[in-house]
C-alpha cells in the first residue's frame, strides 16, 4: 500500500516521457503518421508558431476520427490535410512538480489521456496514462504486509 501511495504522490517529472516528439503544424498528416511510426509514439506535440502561440497536440485518435473517418460528407486525405487543421489546441498542461494523483484527476475530468509538462513556456515532457500505469505494473502482485 505504501508503494502505491508513493506513486500517487510522485511528481509527474519523475514519470514523464522526456524525449517528446514534436512537429510543425504546417506539415501534413501523412508526414505526422510517418513520424509517429518511426518514433513509435501515439502522439506528437505541435510546436507554437511564435512566442505568443500555444502548444498543440496530435494523437492517433485525432487522425482516425478527423481524417480517416471524419463522418458523412466530410472529405479529407492525409496528404492535403495539415496537422494544424486537426490538432487539439491549446494543449492541457501541468507543472513538473504536480503530483501524479492530481494529474490523473485532471486527465479524467478533461477526458484526455496525456498532459504536456511545461515549466513556463519550456516543453519538458509528456505524462500519459501509460507512464503512470507502467509505474503501477512494476509493483508486486501480492501486497506486502508489515508484521
Amino acid at each position: 500500500m505504501e508503494a502505491l501511495k508513493t506513486i500517487r504522490n510522485t511528481p509527474v517529472s519523475e514519470l514523464m516521457q522526456k524525449d517528446v516528439v514534436t512537429i510543425n503544424g504546417s506539415q501534413n498528416v501523412a508526414q505526422a503518421i510517418q513520424l509517429m511510426k518511426s518514433k513509435r509514439v501515439a502522439s506528437l506535440v505541435v510546436l507554437p508558431r511564435n512566442e505568443d502561440d500555444a502548444f498543440g497536440i496530435l494523437t492517433v485518435r485525432d487522425i482516425l476520427g478527423k481524417v480517416i473517418d471524419p463522418g458523412e460528407n466530410i472529405y479529407r486525405d492525409i496528404w492535403n490535410t495539415q496537422v494544424l487543421d486537426i490538432m487539439n489546441k491549446p494543449v492541457f498542461s501541468v507543472d513538473p512538480t504536480m503530483r501524479v494523483k492530481y494529474a490523473l484527476r485532471m486527465m479524467n475530468k478533461l477526458g484526455v489521456r496525456r498532459l504536456v509538462v511545461l515549466r513556463g513556456s519550456e516543453l519538458l515532457g509528456i505524462i500519459s496514462e501509460i507512464e503512470i500505469f507502467h509505474a503501477v505494473e512494476n509493483l508486486p502482485a501480492v501486497a506486502q504486509v508489515a508484521l
